[in-house]
């Protein structure tokens, strides 16, 4: 594909970018400085050395070094893969969006370098790939383990939305992209792709209609293949709760629990301004059981305060533990500021926060999703025009 020119992204006067991810968490709803949970913060000059893995329950901002320079990013998607693989075990996928500059949007790879920074790894290039036209969003990737790669799908954005594939054997080389479904705009938002088996491939995907995220509501589709290539037309699920309707979505496939489970932001009718994540099971893809209680809601985190935004997870069955990745933003200088932050804990404490039943298992996990810290006061509108099909990542 013909590049698109890129300059390194230059922070502004302001010093809003000087420390962008400097880490923050929240106990019993107090803000605690990352210096104390010795968590680790962007400023190398003062940071004592690499970050140390949260203790669990914690909601730690990612550190990542991205391509333009800004550390702001969006639409976090991570993969594991064998021993041997790579130079690490863990990969990340990711969009830059500093103060939502879609110039900037585009798929970038990332492995771990301790729990809480992710750079490039050795001898690779970002972003893994630029677009001919519009822009490249919503990346997903999993692991192929047939033909020993990581498969990343993302969206191009123009008139159309079109959802391509790039694959990797050593997450330097990526291949040419290959294109799998073309819609009109709005169509085929936020893919996400599980592969149950060898032959027994799912994508969903949401619809937002005509008008997109300034709509009065949206639909999920699933889409089947048995190769991971060529998909079905698609089919109309069932995942609503109430008036708010999903905006970006990720699935996972627990085969543990023979169920899928899923995360997305919510939304209003005709806003594009989410501000809470929700999660849902299912034992077919189809039909979906939305729980009633947010994970997260703005607010639970300062780089959070204003957009809770499209969020993943991973689950690890011999510790029955699962691990989340959000993203989010704030308002400052009039802006957003994009970000990424993780947090894990026992399957049966986000169960129990998604359900609202806590039974005191693991009050402190529970108040800090759902609390304002303290000092901050309830969220507040933005100071900048809400989010747009336009400014929306």
């Amino acid at each position: 594909m013909q590049g698109v020119a890129f300059q390194t992204f230059q922070p502004e006067s302001t010093g809003v970018y000087q420390s962008p991810f400097k880490s923050l968490a929240i106990i019993a709803g107090v803000v605690v400085p990352c210096t104390i949970l010795l968590i680790g913060c962007s400023d190398a000059a003062t940071s004592p050395g690499p970050p140390k893995p949260p203790r669990p329950g914690i909601i730690a901002t990612l550190i990542l070094d991205t391509f333009e320079g800004s550390g702001q990013s969006v639409h976090p998607d991570p993969v594991v893969v064998p021993a041997g693989w790579g130079t690490s075990q863990s990969y990340l996928v990711a969009t830059p969006y500093p103060n939502g500059n879609q110039t900037y949007e585009n798929p970038s790879f990332y492995e771990e370098t301790s729990s809480l920074t992710w750079r490039a790894p050795g001898g690779a290039v970002n972003p893994v790939i630029r677009p001919d036209a519009g822009y490249l969003s919503d990346p997903d990737q999993l692991y192929n383990p047939v033909t020993h790669e990581i498969w990343m799908y993302y969206r191009q954005v123009t008139t159309t939305n079109q959802i391509l594939l790039l694959r990797t054997a050593d997450g330097v080389h990526w291949s040419a992209p290959q294109l799998l479904v073309t819609v009109p705009n709005h169509l085929a938002i936020s893919p996400t792709v599980v592969r149950k088996s060898a032959t027994d491939w799912w994508m969903w995907t949401v619809n937002g209609g005509t008008k997109g995220c300034s709509g009065a509501s949206t639909t999920v589709e699933a889409r089947r293949s048995v190769d991971g290539v060529t998909w079905s037309d698609p089919t109309t699920v069932t995942m609503q709760d109430g008036s708010k309707f999903p905006w970006h979505l990720d699935v996972t496939w627990v085969p543990q629990r023979n169920e899928y489970w899923a995360l997305y932001n919510a939304k209003d009718a005709g806003s594009c301004t989410t501000t809470e994540l929700r999660f849902a099971t299912s034992t077919d893809g189809i039909q979906w059981t939305v729980l009633p209680t947010p994970l997260l809601a703005r607010g639970a985190i300062p780089e959070f305060a204003d957009v809770v935004y499209r969020s993943s997870l991973s689950y690890d069955a011999a510790s029955d533990q699962v691990t989340i990745w959000y993203s989010g933003a704030r308002v400052a200088a009039g802006k957003y500021i994009w970000g990424l932050a993780t947090q894990s804990m026992a399957r049966a404490t986000m169960f129990a926060i998604a359900s609202g039943t806590e039974d005191g298992t693991a009050p402190t996990t529970v108040q800090m999703n759902r609390q304002t810290p303290a000092g901050q006061g309830p969220p507040t509108a933005p100071a900048t025009p809400p989010l747009t099909n336009e400014t929306a990542p």
